[in-house]
């Protein structure tokens, strides 16, 4: 695994025998993104993503010794092994092609420099000749020369698990284990700057050879003297012998081996990591014990372990907020006594490396860590909510009744709140709430449109040609049936019904009623002329003009409203020499007069300013007055029966004028003023402004 502070990669490793899973191809190394590096430009996105590698560097390849370089961004895997042909390499199999069994010479190296967080880069190097392969070995970046050096220790050549049974023989143990031992007496060290390989040689190095161990590095506050720590591993060729549980210091510069703590078997273990989150404690995580009883044990005391690096010793417990800059443990300052130069003396050209200060403020320090809040979440200590005789009551009882009834003490003004709110509503609307324009509140009015009740405070009052007569109107629409018929005939008062609100109509049905209002007026001019005629009106409230002969003088206050509720359609009047107009078979609207055009309406005017005369012989007598024809009278032929109570009301002269003939009642007549609604039939001659009601043929907002 390679990690800088912003992102990690893992490479290499052996892969799983299984059906279910494609292995993974060469090129493909995953990669988590943790992190932005806060360079401008950078793309980044959380998570795990799938990195290429180039073609001469391939996954397939274990038991490499790896390190990070967090401040400079880089990441080094060296040695390790890979099969015979570079292929996909397995834990354990029968085919050899397929086992990790070939030492890599090679140094891969990660540049995760923060200019290219999304664009890293790969380099594979061989290893110098003098440099020898091997597995399980460690390496580690210490922060000496301008970019750091790597120190490669351990590891074995020939480890029992390169071997498709798992073991070797005697002869390649002990071959193995004349070269391995060698890893420790002397150490490669790689100067990243200049890319060059030393061979170091050390002092007081261990006698066996180890691998499978982990490391940190200690460094001291003036970067003096820096200190790789070794814990644990086995020679890699014998797993049946017992593993190593001794604590061994590198000093560095001096390469003068140290042995810090001697361990026991029963504690020992190999295959385990070891991490740093103080400078002075080192963390042993996982690992597997020797196989000598043939079955694994459990490692001793568990699978974490913390040993002080400055007391050299193993500690019981873990507390983050317990720490201390390292210092130099005394057992490492008695055996090295502040010595910087190797016994042996440096390998050509590494002194150089190390009079090269390193800048040490590109390191961050994370730490110090702030402990985690202890939850106890498998049985947690309730109180005990019921009170004990004798005791006193329980602390927490107060506030939780102080909440419960301050919550009681809400809800009941929110409920007071909303029951005054509802009962204004209900006598607004029983009151009929209006605005002041005079229109309904609008909370109500579109309710009670729903409904289909208009507001009985807002009905709009009947046009009536009454002068200053007061009527009772009834309060709801669904009474003006019961009204009709009781309409009765007052003087020479006509009340003409009509509903507060007309309905929207066609354009068609206005054009007709336009036409056939002109033409019954002027057959109304002609009815009026037989005065030896008199209408009767029957028991269904029709005059049938056509058929029943004329008795006696015709008044228009003698149409009276019929008591049927059947209302038969208008039919269109003519003139006598016209031909009558079919029946149609639709009611046609006779109450929206309002829709007269200014010309019919002036035409309308011209005819009720003219007298009717019933004398003369012909057309042009009476003072220009209309006359019958031939000096006889003719009643004016219709199509259908009229109803009466759909006629509009006429005012005219009394039935007997003052020269003693009867009475002639002529077309509607204007009076002087016309009203503000701009409508004839609305038009009403008073002067009592105050006493006038307003028309139905008014426009409301509404």
């Amino acid at each position: 695994m390679f990690a800088n502070d912003y992102r990690w990669f893992t490479f290499g490793g052996l892969l799983g025998i299984s059906d279910a899973v494609k292995p993974q191809d060469s090129d493909v190394v995953a990669a988590y993104n943790a992190y932005p590096n806060g360079i401008e430009g950078q793309q980044f996105r959380a998570g795990y993503e799938l990195k290429e590698l180039p073609q001469n560097v391939s996954r397939y390849i274990s038991a490499g010794a790896a390190t990070s370089a967090p401040s400079e961004n880089l990441g080094f895997y060296f040695g390790g092994l890979h099969s015979a042909s570079f292929g996909p390499i397995y834990q354990t199999t029968g085919n050899a092609s397929r086992n990790a069994n070939v030492t890599a010479t090679s140094l891969i190296e990660l540049d995760m420099t923060s200019s290219t967080q999304t664009t890293e880069k790969w380099t594979n190097d061989t290893l110098a000749p003098k440099v020898p392969g091997r597995a399980s070995a460690e390496v580690v970046w210490v922060p000496v020369s301008s970019k750091g050096i790597l120190v490669a220790i351990g590891g074995a050549t020939f480890p029992y698990y390169a071997t498709a049974a798992q073991s070797n023989n005697a002869t390649t143990n002990a071959r193995s284990k004349a070269e391995s031992v060698k890893f420790l007496s002397t150490v490669s060290v790689y100067d990243v700057a200049s890319r060059t390989w030393y061979e170091q040689e050390t002092s007081g190095a261990p006698l066996a050879p180890l691998a499978q161990g982990c490391t940190v590095l200690a460094s001291t506050a003036d970067g003096s003297t820096h200190n790789i720590y070794w814990y644990g591993g086995f020679d890699g060729v014998h797993p049946t012998e017992p593993f190593s549980d001794d604590v061994w210091v590198l000093s560095i510069p001096s390469f003068t081996w140290v042995k810090a703590s001697s361990g026991k078997p029963s504690h020992s273990r190999a295959g385990h990591r070891c991490v740093k989150p103080y400078p002075d404690q080192m963390f042993v995580i996982g690992g597997y014990t020797d196989l000598s009883g043939g079955v694994p044990q459990c490692v001793e005391d568990g699978i974490v372990q913390i040993f002080n690096l400055s007391s050299a010793t193993w500690i019981d417990e873990y507390n983050p907020t317990v720490w201390s800059e390292y210092t130099v443990p005394p057992v490492v300052a008695a055996a090295v006594g502040g010595k910087q130069v190797p016994t042996t003396g440096f390998a050509t050209g590494l002194k150089t490396v190390f009079d090269t200060k390193y800048d040490r403020t590109k390191i961050k320090n994370y730490f110090p860590y702030e402990p985690a809040a202890i939850q106890n979440t498998t049985h947690p200590t309730l109180p005990s909510p019921i009170v004990k005789p004798g005791s006193k009551t329980p602390s927490y009882l107060a506030p939780v009744l102080g909440v419960v009834l301050g919550l009681f003490f809400i809800t009941l003004v929110v409920l007071g709140v909303l029951l005054w709110r509802r009962r204004k509503y209900l006598q607004s609307v029983r009151n009929g709430t209006q605005s002041e324009s005079g229109t309904l509140d609008s909370r109500f009015w579109v309710g009670q449109w729903l409904r289909g009740t208009p507001n009985a405070n807002d009905a709009k009052a009947p046009t009536v040609t009454t002068d200053q007569t007061e009527e009772t109107y009834p309060s709801s629409p669904y009474d003006y049936e019961e009204l009709r018929s009781n309409v009765q005939e007052v003087g020479d008062t006509q009340v003409h019904e009509m509903m507060g609100t007309l309905p929207t109509i066609p354009s068609s049905t206005t054009q007709d009623l336009q036409h056939a209002n002109s033409i019954f007026h002027e057959s109304l001019t002609n009815s009026m002329t037989d005065t030896s005629v008199t209408q009767e009106i029957d028991s269904t409230g029709f005059v049938p003009l056509a058929n029943k002969p004329r008795r006696g003088p015709s008044n228009a206050s003698s149409l009276v409203s019929s008591t049927s509720s059947h209302r038969p359609p208008i039919s269109p009047i003519g003139r006598p020499d016209s031909p009558p107009l079919g029946n149609d078979s639709n009611p046609r609207i006779t109450s929206g007069v309002s829709d007269v055009s200014g010309t019919d309406r002036g035409h309308l005017r011209g005819i009720s300013e003219t007298s009717v005369s019933t004398q003369g012989g012909g057309v042009g007598g009476g003072g220009g007055g209309v006359s019958s024809v031939g000096g006889s009278n003719y009643a004016t032929p219709m199509a259908e029966d009229i109803p009466l109570r759909d006629l509009p009301a006429a005012r005219g002269p009394t039935p007997e004028a003052s020269t003693g003939r009867p009475g002639v009642v002529s077309p509607l007549t204007p009076p002087d003023t016309v009203n503000t609604t701009g409508d004839y039939l609305g038009a009403r001659n008073t002067g009592n402004a105050a006493a006038k009601r307003r028309s139905n043929f008014e426009e409301r907002l509404e």
